[in-house]
């Protein structure tokens, strides 16, 4: 599966079949968050702690788990354990747990983050069973429910032979749920802050279609709050609002996306976080991204 397909195709699951995944596609999940845990984790200051029994869960934090205590019931959990709640660590731990989203999709099944803000410290020390630390979002994941008569009408098509003279984006769309979010102008500033990026440099740099489709990136209540730079090379990810935590978790599931984005175009790839100490209450930077 294509990434920029893994982009617009891959929606947000809130209802889930009873049983549980299959034992071969759970062997393959424990396995990835291992790696993840005694990898990358240790090193940040996160983990992911699996929770197969859902119905335990869903129990638990019925009424008070979720959006306005709106929780989402499913056969599965991965919840997403801080050190402590920093820029730094909660930018790494949700790039990492968007990861497992990636991978939760490539094996067919469907996910989605469940926000944790509402519920009691009880409620918390029994998720973390023990451990160290806080807990902040779950990832709820299983077997989708197919809803009779629905289609793939909401699919985005690439089209690689679409010219930018026809078409900005490089892509041909059919029928997106898009409409609500920012623009690319909106989202796109070229060298300081506050100067829209002109489709001409973008077209120049050939990042249009790699912004146009980073767009997609899910976001708390779809506030995108993660802004680019674009430099001489590089680009720079700020976020606005900086004293909202949660824009943190945004900025980490952005990069994930826009990593993936840019090994896909055979951009250059790698980034690193920015720990912006600054007083400016507009916005932060959290991220170099070279391109």
């Amino acid at each position: 599966m294509k990434f920029r397909e893994f982009t617009v195709n891959s929606h947000s699951t809130r209802e889930f079949v009873d049983t549980g995944v299959e034992q071969r596609d759970m062997n393959e999940i424990k396995a990835y968050l291992n790696e993840l845990n005694s990898t990358v984790g240790k090193e940040k200051g996160f983990s992911l702690i699996l929770m197969e029994d859902g119905v335990d869960v869903y129990k638990d934090l019925d009424g008070s788990g979720g959006y306005c205590g709106v929780m989402i019931k499913g056969p599965h959990y991965i919840g997403l354990r801080l050190d402590k709640v920093e820029p730094e660590i909660e930018v790494f731990g949700a790039f990492y747990l968007q990861s497992v989203v990636k991978k939760i999709y490539d094996l067919g099944l469907g996910s989605c983050w469940i926000t944790l803000k509402e519920i009691t410290p009880l409620q918390k020390e029994k998720l973390l069973a023990g451990q160290s630390g806080t807990i902040q979002y779950l990832l709820v994941f299983g077997k989708a429910v197919k809803k009779e008569g629905k289609t793939d009408q909401n699919k985005t098509i690439i089209n690689s032979g679409t010219k930018y003279e026809q078409n900005p984006y490089g892509i041909t769309i059919i029928k997106t749920n898009d409409e609500a979010r920012l623009s690319v102008v909106d989202t796109v500033f070229f060298q300081t802050w506050g100067n829209v990026a002109p489709y001409h440099e973008m077209e120049k740099r050939g990042v249009l279609d790699l912004l146009y489709y980073v767009r997609n990136s899910p976001s708390y209540q779809n506030g995108q709050p993660c802004r680019l730079i674009l430099k001489d090379g590089y680009a720079e990810m700020c976020v606005v609002n900086p004293e909202r935590e949660q824009n943190y978790t945004d900025a980490g599931i952005m990069l994930f996306i826009l990593e993936g984005l840019a090994k896909e175009l055979s951009f250059p790839s790698n980034w690193h976080f920015v720990n912006d100490d600054s007083d400016n209450t507009e916005y932060r930077q959290v991220a170099h991204f070279n391109l």
